[in-house]
């Protein structure tokens, strides 16, 4: 009689843990930003005029275009995507369209700071009314997401300095990407709630 051995089968995963881990991470920002918006909805609801008188204008031009650059960096992120076919193909050919996402996401960091340096300026604090506090929750927490946005995609950029397996570079390129679409998805419904109603 013979002892057959068998190896165990390798299940072979669908979605790698990244991917996973970031949907979850995802859907709980979406909530965080679902109340924020919602409890800026329900207070700005129940004030008479808003903005109230006497705090500045928000910079609604420059912040349009600035708009413009964030939509344009997620469009260089996902023409990325879109090219990226092999390893070589990564590292000869699609790091140019990662390095300009990069750059329009600092572009827009940079310019909403400095917006929001001049409108200390003029007066609108946190502290100076019930909108400068709802401004700086809103706009500063969608900045320090950029922010967060802007690591990842560094992160994303120092995978090609060493070798790795291309479906552990495709999987970490298709998590990392997620994360940023979402900061660039919920910022032209901060920008129409918050600078043009």
């Amino acid at each position: 009689m013979e002892a057959v051995m068998t190896a165990p089968i390798q299940e072979k995963k669908i979605t790698s843990d990244g991917i996973i881990g970031m949907v979850f991470v995802l859907a709980t920002e979406a909530m965080f930003f679902a109340g924020l918006i919602s409890a800026y909805i329900v207070n700005r609801a129940g004030v008479m005029v808003w903005p109230p008188a006497g705090q500045p204008r928000l910079p609604i031009e420059v912040t349009a275009v600035n708009t413009l650059v964030l939509l344009s960096s997620a469009f260089a992120l996902y023409m990325f995507g879109r090219r990226v076919k092999s390893a070589a193909y990564i590292k000869i050919r699609s790091k140019g369209l990662l390095t300009a996402a990069l750059l329009l996401g600092a572009t827009f960091l940079a310019v909403q700071g400095t917006e929001w340096v001049k409108l200390v300026g003029y007066g609108l604090t946190t502290h100076s009314s019930l909108y400068g506090a709802f401004f700086y929750t809103l706009i500063g927490l969608h900045g320090a997401h950029v922010l967060v946005g802007l690591t990842i995609l560094l992160y994303l950029f120092s995978s090609f300095r060493k070798p790795l397996p291309f479906g552990v570079l495709k999987s970490r390129i298709i998590a990392c990407s997620m994360y940023w679409y979402f900061v660039v998805a919920i910022w032209p419904i901060l920008y129409i709630l918050v600078y043009l109603n």
